[in-house]
């Protein structure tokens, strides 16, 4: 720890490092495929010497600096959790929870997020269902205020009413979705942590055909569950845009840059829609990626 307090109190602060640092070090949480998507993204579109390691391998916070990389890419929640403490490097960032991103608001911290933009969620909707008027959406403020305050916004926009309620724990969905339920003509759900767990998506998807109310998912493995659709990101191109953000930062870009995910892929759950008795256009079909 000693040795790290003084490596880091010799390292210049401000932005990326020298011209004659090329040298961009990545970290990943695990040796998943999304996560080599994610790094082959970023090789095919950095063009800088992109060098893997380990921090369980012994090389550690204070291994990384030694070396004065121009940037650190962070792949995974876990190992971006680690590097963040480093503050006099820039820190760029993909798959990665988002509520965990949103914690962190240093400018030497740039990333890609989980995260498709609202306008697109709220625009696909209106394209699958041009009648909708009032879209639900419960979330816990610790984790996705920023996004339900960026969604609010795009529903202005986008003629729709965003019928919105604060959960605090899992125990008070039923009776928040008992209060919506009569409000809604689509339930959207989003990535956070106090409603995505395996009961209460369970619940969910079970209230909705109880009460024919479709839910769009942002992860195609929910439509197995009952949901009606979902817009899911690429992690190549996270990878990609990941790389852009080096070159930007690279190039003299200075304090946080931040960006939604910017490829989808949509999905549909034809059966779900005949179920609930909803008639998806054919427009919208061919858009889809994968028609289920």
């Amino acid at each position: 720890m000693l040795l790290l307090i003084a490596t880091l109190a010799a390292f210049p602060a401000g932005g990326p490092c020298s011209a004659e640092a090329k040298e961009v070090i990545v970290v990943k949480s695990a040796d998943l495929k999304p996560y080599q998507d994610v790094l082959r993204g970023f090789r095919d579109a950095c063009g800088c010497d992109a060098r893997e390691i380990k921090l369980s391998n012994g090389e550690g916070l204070a291994g990384i600096l030694s070396r004065k990389p121009e940037a650190v890419v962070a792949i995974g929640t876990s190992v971006f959790k680690k590097v963040r403490m480093l503050t006099d490097l820039p820190i760029v960032y993909t798959m990665v929870v988002p509520s965990e991103a949103a914690l962190s608001q240093n400018r030497n911290l740039s990333g890609v997020s989980m995260d498709i933009s609202p306008q697109v969620y709220l625009s696909t909707m209106l394209e699958m269902f041009p009648a909708v008027k009032r879209v639900g959406l419960l979330y816990d403020p610790r984790h996705t205020a920023e996004f339900v305050e960026a969604a609010l916004k795009a529903s202005q926009a986008a003629g729709i009413e965003l019928v919105t309620k604060q959960v605090h724990a899992p125990s008070a969905i039923p009776a928040a979705l008992q209060e919506m339920r009569e409000k809604l003509d689509v339930f959207w759900m989003v990535p956070d942590s106090t409603l995505v767990t395996p009961e209460m998506v369970d619940y969910l998807l079970l209230f909705s055909f109880q009460h024919n109310l479709p839910v769009f998912s942002f992860s195609k493995k929910y439509l197995e569950q009952g949901a009606i659709a979902s817009l899911d990101v690429d992690p190549y191109d996270m990878g990609v845009q990941a790389g852009e953000i080096v070159k930007r930062l690279s190039a003299g870009d200075t304090g946080a840059i931040r960006v939604y995910a910017r490829k989808y892929r949509l999905t549909i759950n034809a059966k779900v829609a005949a179920k609930l008795g909803l008639k998806i256009g054919d427009e919208i079909l061919k858009k889809a990626a994968n028609v289920e």
